[in-house]
């Protein structure tokens, strides 16, 4: 008898499913994979679900497997499946207290007595279904905790980003402007590296900032957020073209959190004709 519920993604509306099933496997199916460990066999089957669609394969990642691991934990404690318990954070918070650098994340959970059954059961809802296939993701981590007969399983899925520094992003996020200008005919842009610029990108509230300090950096002073540094907003991108900034002064601060991701920097930008 398998018990399991539905995934719960961090960018879209949650919602749950309950499922009993009752599942048999040829004898062969289940010895070809009893040689590898349960986490193992699941990351395998989940690949093997992808290949035959023509989606990539998922990359294995340490700290998605922390988090899905702590969760399974935490649902041996409850001896319930569910993908948040009373003082426990969300999902996309459990992958990002990890160190993970991510923009988008899902999660499945399930209660079975084999890998193959939770797999088999998670395949048959639309919702797990799609999270298994999704082209969002390219890395997941699996936990599975085995407590009296059943395993306790989750699938923690991510699309994972490079662990940039400051200074990688910020020359990162130059060297996009750099192309941008380049398309468009233009020279190179002079870049400075400010120190208050960074200390504005750093600050609690840097939206607050960015209005109250705008006298003192001119009207041309910016702030957005980026995950991706090759992803400039169009806004920006379009007043970097204009003909007369010569210069630009650049402040970055990596700064994670629930509302921008757990891959966010702050940019600050101020243009000099």
């Amino acid at each position: 008898m398998l018990k399991r519920e539905a995934r719960r993604e961090s960018s879209l509306p949650m919602h749950g499913l309950c499922l009993l099933l009752l599942l048999v496997f040829p004898a062969s199916f289940v010895a070809a994979t009893r040689a590898s460990s349960p986490e193992q066999q699941i990351f395998e089957l989940l690949n093997q679900e992808r290949d035959k669609v023509g989606e990539p394969k998922l990359q294995w990642d340490d700290r998605l497997a922390q988090a899905a691991r702590e969760h399974s934990n935490r649902m041996v404690d409850w001896n319930a499946i569910g993908h948040q318990f009373p003082g426990e954070p969300g999902v996309a918070e459990r992958i990002g207290s990890t160190g993970a650098r991510f923009t988008q994340s899902a999660e499945n959970v399930a209660k079975s007595f084999s890998p193959e059954e939770a797999h088999a059961a998670l395949m048959t809802s639309p919702g797990h279904r799609e999270n298994i296939l999704s082209e969002k993701y390219d890395a997941v981590g699996i936990g599975v905790v085995d407590h009296d007969g059943h395993l306790f399983v989750t699938e923690d899925f991510a699309k994972v980003v490079p662990a940039y520094s400051e200074q990688q992003f910020a020359e990162a996020v130059v060297a996009a402007f750099n192309a941008a200008r380049r398309r468009n005919g233009q020279r190179k842009i002079d870049v400075r590296f400010d120190s208050q610029l960074h200390g504005l990108a750093c600050s609690t509230n840097p939206q607050f900032e960015q209005k109250r300090q705008l006298s003192s950096f001119g009207h041309e002073l910016m702030m957005f957020t980026l995950s991706e540094p090759d992803k400039l907003p169009e806004q920006v991108v379009q007043k970097t073209l204009d003909k007369r900034p010569r210069t630009l002064d650049l402040g970055v601060c990596f700064k994670p959190d629930a509302q921008y991701g757990y891959a966010n920097f702050w940019v600050a930008v101020v243009l000099h004709p």
